[in-house]
């Protein structure tokens, strides 16, 4: 009973994580002078709660350990524009993952491992992040558009699935609206767009300061838990306890090329990603995190307006990054848009 009391006051009331379109709802604020609960207390913290005939169930949410033994093997193959590396895994309808600014490939080993059952999945290094070189003209959306379907034209995948996270959300879209034969149905995972010029004005802002972490890396920080603790966890409404997987979201943070990364940014905020969403046909289900601190969710409701056929699906108390923190109910919910 005490237990039941103690979620109650922390967390009231409980949704499920996988809303679609219900008012955010946040912990209430800690009181002034209390402490962090300890021991049993903090299982509570990344747990599902609900009540039903009287019964308390309480099922603590995984995440995903980013080492080594997870990882699919690195495979590099030849383009027109130069080698792309790529992980690979599974049999079944193709689907290309697509990672975000800053990051690779390897944040997906956990959808690889989840989905290789069913499905044939390729997760590409794009060129400057992970271990491919960086493309020799601009690393814009529309630019990096046309690569994937290079990527899947090497692979012989005539067509596909798409899911772009983050900064790939938007290559993702310049794909599906252009080549829609090529793309089933795209997901869309953690992205915002603007709704006024205000906003789009934000939306730069908020990639400036993302160019100023860079420009202050040093290649020794992936070393000093400070800093990859600082910059990692930003991408998490809780950041793991793991600190390997912090390190290694940073290490990813380090790899990726400065010239990419400022041009990637700098198009953040381009009037085209729009139209380009409204041209979109295929089936859309686009995915977002409630504590996102990198995409503001205000601005992901739009896009759902934006997308003839989309359907818009929260994951509550998540941050950027659900292939990650939450990835039993992220991956469910793409095992069931994708059938």
């Amino acid at each position: 009973k005490g237990s039941a009391r103690l979620i109650r006051s922390r967390h009231r009331p409980l949704p499920s994580p996988y809303t679609g379109g219900l008012p955010e709802r946040r912990p209430p604020a800690r009181p002034t002078g209390t402490r962090p609960c300890t021991g049993r207390a903090r299982d509570f913290d990344n747990a599902l709660v609900r009540i039903s005939s009287g019964i308390l169930y309480v099922t603590i949410m995984q995440q995903t350990v980013l080492t080594t033994a997870h990882q699919a093997a690195l495979t590099r193959i030849e383009l027109a524009s130069g080698p792309i590396n790529y992980r690979q895994r599974g049999r079944g309808f193709p689907i290309i993952l697509l990672h975000g600014w800053g990051g690779s490939s390897r944040y997906w080993a956990g959808t690889l491992e989840r989905l290789a059952p069913q499905r044939e999945l390729y997760a590409p290094d794009l060129p400057g992040y992970g271990d491919s070189p960086p493309f020799a003209d601009a690393a814009t959306p529309q630019r990096l558009a046309e690569l994937v379907i290079d990527f899947a034209d090497a692979l012989g995948l005539e067509q596909f699935d798409l899911n772009g996270h983050s900064f790939s959300a938007s290559v993702a879209c310049f794909v599906a609206a252009r080549y829609p034969q090529r793309v089933r149905r795209l997901v869309l995972t953690c992205v915002s767009t603007y709704r006024s010029e205000r906003e789009r004005w934000l939306v730069n802002q908020v990639h400036k300061v993302m160019a100023l972490w860079l420009a202050l890396r040093k290649p020794g920080m992936a070393e000093a838990r400070p800093f990859y603790r600082n910059v990692a966890s930003r991408f998490f409404y809780r950041a793991p306890s793991d600190d390997e997987v912090l390190r290694l979201c940073f290490v990813d943070f380090l790899k990726m090329d400065k010239r990419t990364a400022l041009e990637s940014a700098a198009a953040a905020g381009s009037l085209e990603i729009n139209l380009a969403m409204r041209a979109v046909q295929a089936p859309t289900l686009l995915v977002g995190a409630r504590q996102d601190g990198v995409m503001p969710a205000l601005g992901t409701p739009e896009i759902a307006r934006l997308i003839p056929n989309c359907r818009l699906t929260w994951i509550e108390r998540c941050g950027h990054l659900p292939m990650i923190e939450r990835p039993a109910g992220y991956h469910r919910l793409l095992e069931e848009f994708l059938g």
